[in-house]
């Protein structure tokens, strides 16, 4: 057996007075002809009361006014609003606030012939954004102390560093008095120690007051002048020569000017990039430093061979902290390639890298500016 179907005006019926909304329909003026028994409940009286007084009668005074001077105008030049909070009357129990949406349907030559309004709580809607307001507000407080944390941190780690130079540069003079001196094979070693030591702290030292310094706004600074980019790269191949004695560092230079740079920063820079080639190169092979320079551009490279960089981690490579094999003891504080990068920028130049089973190198990249 099939039952009958529900006639449709029974079925609007059922669904106008059922709905867990409030419906409201005006004549053209908005004088209520039909309000369901949703708003009368919350309004604690029957929906014959309601018959013949405006739609603006369930408001409380504020709503009231914002409805007849704004809403009721929009509604009648724009043909409907939605989503607009208004409180309904006390009742007794508080006013109730809500949303309430309006729409005017007009005949075919746009006369009004009435107005349909829709009428939602928003007790638990206005709690749950009122919880996120205070959420946000409670994330900026956390991410502002998060901010003035970090700046303090920065700033002792800045004024360690800066502290730090003083007991060691006593400790890098006392170690060269004592190397003039005829030492015993022992001793000679023990000083050796010493220097290799300290001058490798004062490197990382010197790394931390560069990312401080980036970190508290300053970024890397250079004084760049012309300057002889052959000796400059000579000098710190020599010297990497002698903290590395079983090391080959062989050099290709096609220098043809002078080039405008910071020399102690760019010595900075190669001598950190040949450290890293050094560290994490093959053992059994040279590592090899080549520079040209022209009147388009200057580029310095360093290559080594050896195992690969992981593409993974190339992509994190020149930031701070990032060290290649962590469980290496001669990673430092992964702060080299970070400082090179950033001295790279601060020539208006580009660090990159590019690593497979053949070989991985860095190269430094300067557009010249065309000053003689």
């Amino acid at each position: 057996m099939h039952s009958d179907p529900i006639p449709a005006s029974e079925d609007f019926n059922d669904f106008f007075e059922s709905s867990l909304c409030g419906f409201v329909i005006t004549d053209a003026e908005g004088n209520i002809t039909r309000i369901n028994r949703r708003i009368a409940d919350w309004l604690t009286t029957s929906p014959e009361s309601f018959s013949g007084k405006r739609f603006s009668d369930i408001f409380a005074v504020g709503g009231r006014i914002y409805f007849e001077t704004h809403l009721w105008p929009l509604l009648s030049m724009q043909g409907y609003f939605d989503e607009v909070a208004v409180e309904l009357i006390d009742t007794g129990n508080g006013k109730l606030p809500v949303y309430i949406n309006g729409y005017d349907k007009k005949s075919e030559d746009g006369q009004s012939l009435y107005k349909i309004f829709t009428v939602f709580r928003a007790a638990d809607r206005r709690l749950y954004e009122e919880n996120l307001q205070t959420a946000k507000k409670l994330a900026e407080s956390n991410l502002i102390l998060e901010q003035q944390n970090a700046l303090i941190r920065e700033q002792f780690i800045a004024v360690l560093g800066h502290d730090l130079r003083n007991p060691l540069a006593g400790i890098m003079s006392a170690s060269q008095i004592l190397a003039r001196n005829e030492l015993s094979d022992r001793d000679s070693k023990l000083v050796n120690v010493i220097q290799t030591g300290s001058k490798r702290m004062f490197e990382m030292i010197n790394n931390i007051m560069d990312l401080a310094r980036g970190r508290l706004g300053g970024g890397i600074t250079i004084s760049p002048i012309f300057s002889d980019l052959e000796t400059l790269l000579i000098q710190v191949s020599e010297e990497l020569k002698i903290a590395w004695p079983d090391r080959v560092i062989e050099s290709d230079f096609t220098i043809n000017q002078p080039v405008k740079c910071d020399p102690a920063r760019i010595a900075q820079l190669v001598s950190n990039l040949l450290s890293n080639a050094i560290t994490h190169g093959s053992s059994d092979t040279p590592v090899f430093l080549k520079a040209t320079a022209n009147d388009k551009l200057w580029e310095i490279s360093v290559t080594n061979s050896g195992k690969p960089i992981p593409q993974a981690a190339l992509h994190h490579l020149f930031h701070p902290f990032h060290r290649e094999g962590s469980h290496s003891d001669n990673n430092g504080l992964g702060l080299g390639l970070y400082i090179a990068s950033e001295i790279a920028k601060a020539h208006h130049g580009i660090l990159t890298v590019t690593s497979d089973e053949k070989q991985t190198c860095f190269t430094f990249s300067v557009i010249s500016d065309g000053e003689k």
